[in-house]
């Protein structure tokens, strides 16, 4: 290019003013050129994608030397030229302008060429995977294109080819390095079994000198461009569901980690619901061994030296992804590894000291920040947790004995079926002062008042009682809070009894019989317990707690009465609907009547024969025959009803009604037979338990009586018919069955 300055500027001496006028439009149209040539170049490069690299690099040597002949020209104007125009200041402004406007086009072109320039340093730095000076390179024209270069940026449309390619680069750039950390931190997850869900999942960790200097680049790189932390998030998550959930929470979990090939692998068995967790000395160790391991092969790469601006500690990044989730899981499998009985607490202090250390250790490799005191405040309260779980664990065990089936039973006696009370001692009494009474003259209760009778109980109601006790007995032997909290624990059991059985017994309690008999005794059973309980272990347990459960008693009586009374109540609704068949025993003469007749009574003894069957033998004896008495009582007070009110009974009506009346007489005294009790009068038990047996006998009486018989039964009201019927029962009765005589009138008179 001949010399601009020698065209423009005369080193002999004075121009004329045309003269500059000319050259300063020569150079307004090389300014011009240079401009299409800038557009054309990045126009084809970035939006016609042309490869371009050798044009770009002349229009940068272009525009470095239009730029020193612009500084040249300057110079001349204000030291040459400038002197020699002060006869005209209008022309000098105008030459000036001109070369402003001329030098903010070079300011322009030399800012695209230079992003561009900046543009082709990143792309090579990418391909030659120098991840830092590619991210150093976009992050500069970032910086660039943020600040205005003119006032009127918007208008230079080269500039928003620029901006589309940058972000172009950033996203490519992401994505590569997001390739390359995939090349260096391997993940291969593998499903060995559909059937079985076995999983083996294997990380690998390239570790060699090239490899740990491109991950570097590569954290370098994301910590610049903000995507780092992230990264180690997902990368955690990772790591948590591949690896370390199940290395915690599997016991079957197997575990394999090669430090000399950069490995870890686990093999699982995906959604094992039988596992356990893993011991807490397995589960450190493991855990351990994989930070070491992590920590040797890329996460100590925030040590660059030689860098002012510190680079982030990369196990702080992983610790605070996935360290909460960790401390969850651990304490889990902590928890299940407490010990439920004293025996094993003390061999459990190694596992203290062994978490201590562990957390030491974390905070020393900065997995944990020194304030995160969880696992250490989690495990120091060894004594809570122990009687946490113990708890647990009986109210688990005592639901599972609730939700067991009732009907498997076992017979209980009246000698202390769970051991012996213990003696009152000298300072038993609630405090208050002894009394002497002289009970020389009182009427002393019988042996029997505080005796459990003989019945049937179930099996898991026995086992639910023995666990009561041998809670309390274990609470004598622990810490004050571990006893307090194991007492209300039993006591926790009880409440939970009331609540579980009603509800998921429900169908079954109202629908069989025996099950109500059973649940009734299973009630009483713990009642009787529940009264001396708390009395058995007072001496023993804090004396800040009231160790006792009568409280409970009524409640628990309460439960299991209502139930029996419902069981009852729905066996005489049955028994009603069998009786219905009667059809009030009207004209029981006629053969289809008295069928209907005699079959609803059959159908109803032998309602009372099941009860017999599945009652007797569970039931305590006189629970039995209140129970049976009390529905039979019901049965007769119906049929009495029902006969009483007919207006006429002819003979054959009163012989065939006194015959199936006769077969409830004949089969009610088996009812009360036992051949377990010795010495049951029948006929005293009929008339303690069915209050209207007396009332049911005398009307079979006047029902194959004469009037003269019934006279006398009557005796004036002194006799066995008047304790029983009333005059007008009575009266009606007679009116029923005898014809309208002088007889007849004459005995009604005597009724009175």
């Amino acid at each position: 290019m001949a010399s601009f300055v020698t065209e423009v500027l005369s080193s002999a001496g004075k121009l004329e003013t045309q003269e500059i006028q000319g050259k300063m439009e020569v150079l307004n149209k090389k300014l011009t050129d240079m401009k299409m040539q800038v557009h054309d170049s990045i126009h084809q490069q970035y939006v016609n994608f042309l490869p371009c690299l050798k044009t770009a690099q002349t229009l940068s040597d272009n525009v470095v030397s239009l730029s020193k002949e612009m500084t040249e020209v300057a110079d001349k104007i204000e030291n040459e030229i400038k002197s020699q125009l002060n006869m005209s200041t209008g022309v000098f402004q105008t030459l000036n302008t001109q070369y402003q406007e001329a030098s903010e086009v070079l300011v322009v072109l030399d800012k695209i060429v230079q992003i561009q320039n900046t543009l082709e340093c990143a792309t090579l730095a990418n391909k030659s995977k120098d991840f830092a000076k590619a991210a150093e390179a976009l992050l500069e024209i970032q910086v660039s294109l943020s600040k205005p270069i003119t006032e009127d940026d918007s208008e230079i449309k080269i500039l928003s080819a620029l901006h589309e390619e940058t972000c172009v680069q950033k996203e490519k750039f992401s994505f590569d390095l997001g390739d390359q950390w995939k090349e260096l931190i391997v993940w291969d997850v593998t499903k060995v079994s559909e059937k079985t869900g076995e999983i083996i999942c294997k990380l690998k960790l390239e570790k060699d000198a090239d490899s740990l200097e491109s991950l570097r680049g590569i954290v370098i790189a994301m910590h610049k461009f903000g995507i780092l932390e992230s990264k180690m998030q997902h990368f955690g998550n990772q790591l948590l569901t591949y690896i370390l959930n199940p290395l915690i929470t599997d016991s079957d979990c197997q575990v394999a980690i090669s430090p000399n090939n950069s490995t870890i692998q686990v093999r699982y068995v995906s959604g094992n619901k039988q596992s356990t967790y893993q011991h807490p000395k397995e589960v450190f160790s493991n855990f351990g061994n994989i930070l070491h391991l992590l920590n040797d092969c890329f996460l100590k790469l925030f040590n660059v030296e030689g860098r002012t601006q510190p680079y982030p500690n990369l196990m702080e990044l992983l610790g605070s992804a996935i360290s909460s989730k960790v401390l969850e899981l651990i304490k889990e499998c902590l928890k299940a590894a407490i010990p439920t009985n004293n025996s094993q607490l003390e061999s459990f202090k190694d596992i203290v000291l062994m978490t201590d250390t562990v957390h030491c250790k974390w905070v020393e490799i900065h997995f944990i920040p020194p304030s995160n005191n969880v696992l250490v405040d989690f495990i120091q309260n060894i004594n809570v947790l122990f009687a946490n779980k113990k708890c647990q664990a009986i109210l688990e065990r005592a639901r599972k004995l609730m939700t067991t089936e009732i009907h498997n039973t076992v017979k209980v006696s009246s000698d202390k079926p769970l051991g012996e009370l213990p003696p009152l001692g000298p300072d038993s009494g609630g405090g208050k002062k002894k009394r002497k009474l002289d009970l020389a003259n009182e009427v002393h209760l019988s042996s029997n008042t505080f005796r459990l009778p003989e019945c049937h109980i179930s099996v898991c109601v026995q086992e639910l009682m023995n666990v009561a006790y041998d809670t309390l007995t274990e609470a004598t032997e622990s810490s004050e809070q571990c006893a307090i909290q194991l007492f209300f624990a039993v006591r926790n059991m009880f409440e939970l009894f009331c609540s579980v059985i009603p509800t998921f017994h429900r169908d079954s309690l109202l629908k069989f019989p025996q099950l109500s008999a059973i649940f009734h005794n299973n009630c009483m059973f713990i009642a009787h317990h529940l009264m001396t309980l708390g009395h058995q272990f007072s001496k023993n347990l804090p004396t800040n707690i009231s160790s006792t459960f009568v409280d409970l008693v009524p409640k628990v009586r309460k439960l299991g009465a209502e139930h029996f009374l419902q069981q009852l109540a729905q066996q005489k609704k049955i028994m009603t609907v069998y009786l219905e068949g009667a059809k009030g025993f009207v004209n029981v003469s006629d053969e289809q009547v008295y069928f209907d007749a005699e079959k609803s009574i059959k159908q109803t003894l032998f309602q009372f024969q099941h009860l017999q069957k599945v009652w007797q033998e569970v039931l305590p004896g006189s629970i039995y025959r209140k129970a049976v008495g009390t529905l039979m009582n019901g049965v007769i007070s119906d049929i009495v009803a029902s006969i009483v009110i007919l207006e006429d009974i002819s003979s054959d009506d009163a012989k065939h009604l006194g015959s199936l009346l006769t077969l409830i007489q004949d089969k009610a005294g088996g009812l009360f037979e036992s051949s377990d009790e010795e010495g049951i009068n029948v006929k005293v038990e009929l008339q303690r338990n069915v209050p209207k047996w007396l009332r049911f006998g005398e009307l079979i009486s006047i029902l194959n009586a004469s009037l003269l018989e019934i006279a006398d039964r009557w005796a004036d009201g002194k006799g066995p018919l008047a304790n029983e019927f009333s005059a007008n029962e009575v009266k009606q009765m007679i009116r029923a069955l005898f014809q309208n005589t002088e007889r007849r009138a004459n005995i009604l008179t005597k009724i009175k």
